[in-house]
């Protein structure tokens, strides 16, 4: 296959994924199914495709099918959060709980501060353990006593366990918080399925959860997509270090270092750590949002922009337009990026020489 027929095939997957995104959006799953396969018929070696897939599975109830296109997503990339959470659920849809506190796991090595992650761990593992436990009838009481769980009519409470964790200390481990903590069944947010007025406390020991420090997250400058993608999957989580990591890497070499990989979701991750980090700090962006046009597949990835990322546009190419005395980049800026309603972001003033 000739190196164009390669870059067609490839611009089809990504038409093919984004169509299925937009069906997914209408609550159109089985259109999206569609779409998807489709895509990984032009690019068979796509890992977004194939978690994008899971997730229309998802919500069609083939949970199995989920698995198996997680599965295929993770062994392509086996840095793929999304892949994981997918696969975690439709586990737990077919009560594969062991597997799925595997992959909830998996996704807290790369995002330690994943909500969903962290407290379906803490769920998962007290369903898990024997079932033995020491509770208390009032609150600071604490009665060792070892209770079984027989047969009964009255309906099972669900008891919330509280856990030491890194939020709970200062500066050292050893300023942990000790001590139990009141639980109120009428919170739904902390104790789930509870339909009683009592409050029962419980105690679990637990090793610490795991967490990277910033010292271990990525810093080098990326030397093809492959790695650009690995390092801001790790950074997504922590806005600061992920601009950082942006900010070092010079903008005229976005064409060679995306090349034809260039996916909207990637796009619009630059683009918001501009517009969220750049403007505020008074750094340029002019030449970031000019390459990144020169990137091939940049018409493709923008096409499908939502409402907020055409502000987030417009919010940039204004900021640029002040900072930058170049009247016809901007007004190449405002082609590249189609943005149609000018007055709104007091581009007035190049109005009359473009034509949309």
């Amino acid at each position: 296959m000739s190196r164009l027929e390669e870059e067609k095939r490839q611009q089809l997957a990504v038409y093919h994924k984004e169509k299925g995104n937009e069906f997914f959006k209408q609550g159109k799953w089985e259109e999206a199914v569609e779409c998807y396969t489709k895509g990984l018929q032009q690019d068979a070696l796509n890992a977004v495709l194939f978690a994008n897939r899971a997730m229309a599975l998802l919500k069609l109830q083939k949970y199995a099918a989920a698995i198996a296109d997680c599965d295929c997503s993770i062994e392509l990339d086996d840095t793929y959060t999304k892949a994981y959470l997918r696969r975690a659920t439709a586990h737990l849809k077919l009560e594969h709980k062991q597997e799925a506190l595997a992959d909830f796991k998996k996704v807290l090595e790369f995002e330690p501060e994943n909500k969903l992650a962290l407290s379906t761990v803490k769920k998962l593992e007290v369903e898990l353990e024997p079932a033995e436990e020491y509770i208390s009838r009032k609150p600071g009481d604490i009665t060792n006593m070892k209770r079984s769980l027989p047969p009964s009519d009255k309906p099972m409470l669900r008891i919330q366990i509280i856990d030491i964790s890194p939020d709970d200390f200062d500066t050292k481990p050893a300023k942990a918080k000790k001590g139990i903590e009141e639980i109120s069944s009428k919170s739904d947010s902390e104790v789930t399925n509870a339909k009683t007025e009592n409050t029962f406390t419980a105690v679990k020991k637990k090793d610490f959860v795991s967490f990277v420090e910033f010292d271990s997250l990525p810093t080098r400058i990326p030397m093809n997509y492959l790695h650009f993608q690995t390092d801001t999957r790790k950074l997504r989580t922590h806005p600061e270090k992920l601009f950082e990591y942006i900010k070092q890497i010079d903008p005229d070499i976005y064409p060679k270092l995306f090349q034809d990989s260039l996916e909207a979701d990637t796009l619009f991750m630059i683009l918001d750590t501009l517009n969220q980090f750049y403007i505020p700090n008074r750094l340029p962006v002019y030449s970031e949002l000019y390459y990144l046009t020169k990137v091939k597949r940049f018409d493709m990835a923008v096409m499908f922009k939502t409402e907020r990322q055409q502000l987030t546009i417009g919010q940039l190419v204004q900021y640029a337009a002040e900072t930058v005395d170049d009247k016809l980049g901007i007004i190449g800026l405002i082609k590249a990026y189609n943005i149609l309603d000018l007055s709104k972001y007091k581009l007035n003033n190049v109005h009359e020489e473009v034509e949309i």
